[in-house]
């Protein structure tokens, strides 16, 4: 009876207070069902597996900077004036030489006319000096012409009187009775006598072919043979005048009216020989001499006025320049101030190539992979769409430190000048320092490492499979040790341990399975037990 009233207050507070009995239900049922509810799971691991192919392994350095042009230059005015001209404008291209402005230049121009008259007027010959020199010269030579047509005449007399000699008094008949020495001393005037003929036939035979307005040339030619000649000459007047002397001593017969007119007819032949070689010897140096004073007279000025004149004119020749202001290089006119009817001074404008470069600054790692002569890849802010090749052709030797950071400077010189592209744009660029071509690739990701070792995984499979989620293997991978050689972003060169065609795995993914199982529910247990235990339970309280 006491259970029925239990149960009835039970049955009373649940109805009489609904909302707080099913709060206090479900704080009986949660977890009683977390409690019975069971969940099974399973893992299985997939593989993302790629062939090893061949291909090629880039290896760079980024950075960005900006386009600067190669050479800027001020344009300034070495010397003040007035500008009266001004033929360029600002973003004109211009050539080296290139008039850019010129200013009133009218007393450095008289300066430099008066400096080149001075010049002129010491390298012009006097007209007088000139003429008197030529006028000598033409008459040493004829006096050279009249004394040859008096020494061929003399010499003939000589060479004539030796043979008489020859032939008589020094003959075959006073010979035979001679000694020995004086038989040799008759045999050597003899030869000389035909050596002095002969000579003196040929000076006879040009001077023959030529005249008194000859030239100069052949009549100095006449005179060295004459000379020639006049000296063979002399050497046979003294063998004679031995040969005769001899001879009249041995056969006593020097005190002769004959021996002693031969003795003056030989003396006189020796003076008349020497009188003229000295006289040849004369002309020749003469008509040398007052060639050169033609020369000279013809260049009258001192070697070191002229010089002095040459320094003046070429002093006068820059001052004048410098009122004509140029292009220094083929460029483009960025600024220009100058205006005509203005003073020039100093500056008045700026001159940039038309060559561009870009200088980009990298970090004290990085600069350390850049050489000269690198490629590298451009691309720019403002420009979409445009790619540039270029090559590195300037490395900093220092570095500026800015906020304790080293940054070196790289100027990249551009392969194509396109018109889009002006100074002052930002420009990225890449630089290749490294490649290798047709070699084994893998991705970076499938490369491993172990104890310094690199290693990558295979199933062993010859074939990838189709799709991208990878495929399950019960068999777990085998590790292949391989060695690297270059490695990009993205990829990894391999040198040995795999061939093209290989299956590796790129990427391992771990799957997760869930299995559920659901207990039975509390209030099917609770009412099972009503049915299986309650009565036992009843039995218990009424047997109490």
């Amino acid at each position: 009876m006491n259970n029925l009233t239990f149960i009835q207050k039970i049955k009373s507070f649940i109805s009489n207070n609904k909302i707080w009995s099913i709060i206090i239900i479900l704080v009986i049922v949660i977890p009683c069902y977390l409690l019975f509810f069971k969940t099974n799971t399973s893992t299985e691991t997939k593989y993302v597996t790629t062939a090893v192919t061949k291909g090629n392994v880039v290896v760079s350095v980024s950075g960005s900077g900006q386009i600067q042009s190669t050479d800027t230059l001020n344009i300034n005015a070495n010397t003040s004036g007035n500008i009266i001209s001004v033929p360029v404008k600002v973003g004109q291209e211009v050539k080296k030489g290139q008039l850019i402005a010129s200013m009133d230049s009218t007393d450095a121009r008289i300066s430099l006319e008066t400096a080149q008259l001075s010049l002129d007027k010491l390298k012009k010959p006097s007209v007088l000096g000139v003429l008197q020199k030529k006028n000598s010269i033409i008459k040493a030579y004829d006096d050279t012409w009249n004394n040859i047509s008096s020494y061929v005449v003399d010499m003939q007399t000589i060479v004539t009187g030796m043979s008489d000699l020859n032939y008589g008094y020094l003959g075959y008949r006073n010979k035979m009775v001679l000694s020995q020495s004086g038989k040799d001393k008759l045999d050597l005037s003899e030869k000389s006598y035909w050596d002095a003929k002969t000579s003196l036939d040929k000076t006879v035979a040009l001077y023959k072919s030529l005249s008194r307005s000859s030239s100069n040339q052949d009549l100095d030619n006449l005179l060295k043979v004459s000379l020639d000649t006049s000296k063979v000459i002399s050497n046979s007047v003294k063998l004679f005048q031995a040969s005769y002397d001899f001879t009249t001593y041995y056969l006593k017969d020097a005190s002769s009216s004959i021996s002693i007119s031969t003795q003056k007819d030989l003396t006189t032949w020796t003076n008349s020989v020497n009188s003229y070689t000295n006289s040849i010897l004369s002309s020749i140096s003469s008509n040398g001499e007052n060639a050169q004073s033609l020369q000279d007279a013809m260049s009258p000025a001192d070697e070191l006025d002229i010089r002095q004149a040459e320094l003046s004119l070429e002093t006068k020749q820059n001052a004048y320049d410098d009122y004509f202001i140029r292009a220094q290089f083929d460029g483009i006119i960025s600024t220009l101030t100058a205006k005509v009817g203005q003073s020039a001074s100093g500056s008045i404008g700026t001159l940039i190539s038309k060559q561009k470069m870009v200088s980009i600054p990298l970090n004290e790692v990085d600069i350390a992979k850049i050489k000269l002569g690198q490629k590298a890849t451009l691309t720019f802010d403002a420009i979409d769409g445009l790619t540039i090749t270029g090559s590195v052709d300037g490395i900093d030797s220092v570095g500026t430190v800015s906020q304790g950071v080293v940054t070196y400077n790289v100027t990249i010189s551009l392969d194509v000048d396109d018109v889009r592209v002006k100074p002052g744009m930002s420009v990225g660029a890449t630089i290749i320092t490294k490649t290798a071509q047709d070699v084994i690739v893998v991705p970076s990701s499938a490369i491993k490492s172990k104890n310094g070792l690199s290693y990558v995984e295979t199933l062993g499979i010859t074939s990838v499979p189709s799709g991208s989620i990878g495929i399950a293997s019960l068999v777990l991978p085998t590790q292949i040790t391989v060695e690297t050689g270059l490695a990009d972003d993205t990829s990894t060169e391999i040198t040995t341990g795999l061939k093209e065609g290989d299956v590796i795995i790129t990427k391992t993914t771990a799957g997760t399975t869930a299995k559920t199982t659901t207990a039975p529910s509390i209030l099917g247990s609770m009412g099972g037990g009503n049915r299986n235990t309650g009565g036992n339970a009843m039995r218990a309280v009424t047997g109490r």
